[in-house]
């Protein structure tokens, strides 16, 4: 779909009042929407003797046995406080396109495991297919209503391709107008914290514009009323891991680093939530939390640390057996927008936490500059006679950035593809991205063709020691994270400084429609790295979360896809998609309790001031701020410590290694020139100044009380300056800056 244009309007008698682009009456809202379409937007292909048209990044109609059209989703911004009521084609414009089509009837969708057979076909339906009426017959449709952050959208569906079944005709609309109409009395079901930080207002405000087709009308809202809170005392909290009491802490120093790094993390066990907040099942108890913490905290990150026994999964069957999916967390108020961020690690004792931390720190804080960073292996296999996953691979590859070195191992290529595959694996890739029929334990390298996998064994082999892996499957059951132990795990806690750090693919199966290797779990897949790519959503958790947002709002299918596709690994974690850089960062080396704090932040390689870097100040129970460099690399704090001690200092910038340093506090009550620390600057102090520096004597306390003349150093030349004020009228002890 090519520029499209969203008018909204709010209409009162004769007279026009706008709000933005929105005009409404005292009862009644219209947003007005145009679409255009273009035969470029749209990719045929051959299935089984019949014609089957692809829309890019679209779905398509399931209805068994009639034809399989595409159609796409958008969503548009609407008013405060606008209930949809209905959608109404207004306008459109049609071209016939030249020749007869004989179109691919709708199939059930189908699995991507290795017990998976040749379904039974299913005929077209005689009704339709003998039918002179095109096929849907409707240009679009209002899908539902949802909300996230207080601003409210509509989903609406549109079928450009219309299919005259008894002449084999296609006609395409290559423009679609159309009015949302509405009324007063919608209330968002969620929103925009009012203790969200600076950085969770900015993710949700840029989350939103990347959602809709007319950005510049997303506005976030805060409730109109709090409810009641029950969160422990001491968030905000941007940040929470969610476990059991025997393994919290050992995840201390996961948060530890979250907090440090200017994500305020903190852990909360499952036996506290239980006792705290109401719910009919335990589940419950913990969605009711994530809601809470998330209203009333501003929390956007959630990571649920422990089994099944430990952080209970919630099960759903949409189309597939009772599936456990995390996007019950994620997603409080079952709308299909995803409110929060959602991982999970599937630990159950201090060596799996050791290990896991220890990998997430190690691709966060250690890993390689150059090379590495850029290495992507794409593994696309066929998963039948008539989908070849190869060419959604190739897709992929033409999304990523000029400089990516990219591994293809393909089915039409020639060689051992399971020998390959792990030979890429132990040269270290970044990025993996995995297409073909798994089970619980392995993962195929060739199934449907050559009978190939990888296993679990064959993972725990691995030898790319420091180079981990970022993994997106759409496999059967590789993250079958409620077994003991899926393949997943074996990739993230099961493997240590080897494998990979994160895995991001399905508890259950994973479906496609035969013919179309863009289809279900495999248009998620797109769109992961879509969402990384060209949305910039490169924490973990945000990428699975926009990816969900960009899928079809469909039927049983495409929510089973969505529900079991699901994250093992750290939310928050950021994915690296370029060579990486150093951060040179230039602050004070002490502070003092009345001083401003400027930090400078520069580029190691070419010295460049770097602007958006995020800094973080932390002095435990005194100081907590944070904030953002300008175009000059510049950021000013005014810190009010309490107690001496060091502050730290840490700042972060997508694609540069994070910077770790720290600055010396002095007490409030220091004195210059007040070596023995008697609030008065006298004789004694210079006496003390010679003990100390020539009799061994105490040193003063703090040190830098004795420098006098604030030359950075305590010497003779500060005995010398003191004697000077004292009793030759010389100046005072200077204040330090």
């Amino acid at each position: 779909m090519s520029k499209c244009k969203v008018v909204a309007g709010l209409l009162m008698g004769a007279c026009l009042c706008l709000y933005g682009n929105s005009v409404r009456s005292q009862d009644s809202y219209r947003v007005s929407y145009a679409a255009t379409f273009s035969q470029e937007d749209f990719s045929p292909s051959k299935v089984m003797g019949y014609d089957l048209v692809r829309l890019d990044e679209g779905g398509y109609l399931s209805e068994l046995g009639k034809p399989m059209l595409p159609c796409r989703e958008i969503r548009v911004a609407l008013p405060w406080g606008m209930a949809v009521t209905a959608v109404q084609v207004v306008d459109s414009s049609q071209d016939q396109i030249a020749g007869e089509f004989d179109i691919f009837p709708s199939q059930p969708p189908r699995r991507i495991g290795l017990s998976d057979q040749d379904a039974d076909f299913v005929q077209p339906d005689q009704k339709t297919y003998r039918s002179d009426q095109a096929y849907p017959g409707n240009l679009a449709e209002f899908v539902r209503q949802t909300d996230l952050a207080g601003q409210s959208m509509a989903v609406i569906r549109f079928f450009p391709l219309q299919y005259v079944p008894i002449e084999k005709k296609l006609v395409l609309y290559t423009s679609i107008s159309l009015n949302i109409e509405g009324v007063a009395g919608y209330e968002c079901k969620d929103y925009l914290s009012t203790r969200a930080s600076e950085k969770g207002r900015e993710t949700y405000h840029q989350m939103i514009r990347d959602m809709v087709e007319n950005p510049q009308q997303v506005r976030l809202a805060t409730a109109p009323k709090m409810t009641a809170s029950q969160v422990p005392a001491g968030g905000p909290f941007d940040h929470v891991v969610i476990t059991s009491s025997a393994l919290a802490s050992g995840l201390e120093p996961l948060a530890f680093w979250h907090t440090r790094k200017g994500v305020r993390d903190t852990v909360i066990t499952t036996g506290w939530i239980y006792a705290n907040y109401g719910g009919s099942t335990d589940q419950e108890k913990i969605r009711n939390f994530v809601a809470d913490a998330y209203s009333n905290w501003g929390t956007m990150y959630f990571l649920l640390a422990g089994e099944a026994e430990t952080v209970p999964f919630e099960y759903r069957a949409y189309s597939d057996d009772d599936t456990p999916g995390d996007e019950y967390y994620s997603d409080f108020d079952d709308d299909w927008t995803l409110e929060v961020f959602v991982g999970r690690v599937t630990v159950s004792n201090a060596t799996e936490i050791n290990t896991f931390i220890d990998k997430l720190l190690k691709y966060e804080k250690d890993p390689p500059r150059t090379g590495y960073p850029r290495d992507v292996l794409l593994v696309g296999m066929d998963y039948d006679a008539n989908t070849h996953v190869e060419y959604l691979k190739a897709h992929i590859s033409s999304r990523l950035p000029s400089g990516f070195s990219v591994t293809r191992v393909y089915d039409s290529y020639a060689g051992d593809h399971r020998a390959n595959v792990l030979n890429a694996l132990n040269a270290g890739q970044n990025l993996v991205n995995h297409s073909d029929h798994s089970n619980i334990t392995v993962m195929g390298t060739g199934s449907y063709n050559h009978g190939w996998h990888i296993g679990s064994s064959d993972v725990d082999a691995l030898v790319n020691d420091g180079q981990l892996s970022v993994v997106v499957s759409t496999g059967c059951h590789p993250n079958h994270m409620d077994y003991n132990d899926c393949i997943a795990e074996h990739f993230v806690i099961h493997n240590p400084n080897q494998g990979a750090v994160a895995f991001t693919g399905n508890t259950r199966s994973g479906y496609y429609y035969s013919g179309d290797p863009y289809s279900l779990s495999n248009a998620l897949d797109e769109q992961w790295w879509i969402s990384l790519f060209d949305r910039s959503k490169y924490n973990i958790g945000q990428t699975l979360a926009d990816a969900k947002h960009h899928f079809l709002d469909g039927g049983p299918a495409e929510q089973h896809s969505e529900w079991t596709f699901n994250l093992l690994g750290e939310p928050e974690m950021p994915i690296w998609t370029s060579q990486l850089d150093s951060l040179e960062v230039v602050f004070p080396d002490t502070l003092f309790s009345d001083s401003s704090f400027l930090v400078h932040v520069k580029g190691a390689t070419y010295h460049n001031s770097v602007s958006s870097a995020y800094v973080c100040l932390w002095k435990q129970g005194e100081v907590y701020l944070t904030g953002y460099t300008d175009y000059g690399g510049n950021v000013t704090f005014h810190p009010v410590p309490s107690t001496e001690g060091a502050m730290l200092v840490t700042v972060t910038k997508h694609n540069y290694l994070p910077y770790e340093g720290e600055s010396y506090v002095y007490p409030p009550e220091y004195v210059s020139g007040d070596a023995n620390g008697d609030r008065l600057v006298d004789l004694a102090d210079a006496v003390y100044l010679l003990n100390y520096l020539f009799k061994d004597g105490t040193p003063p306390v703090p040190l830098v009380a004795g420098d006098s003349n604030c030359d950075g150093q305590e010497d003779l030349a500060d005995i010398v300056y003191l004697l000077n004020y004292l009793f030759k009228g010389g100046a005072s002890p200077c204040e330090p800056d």
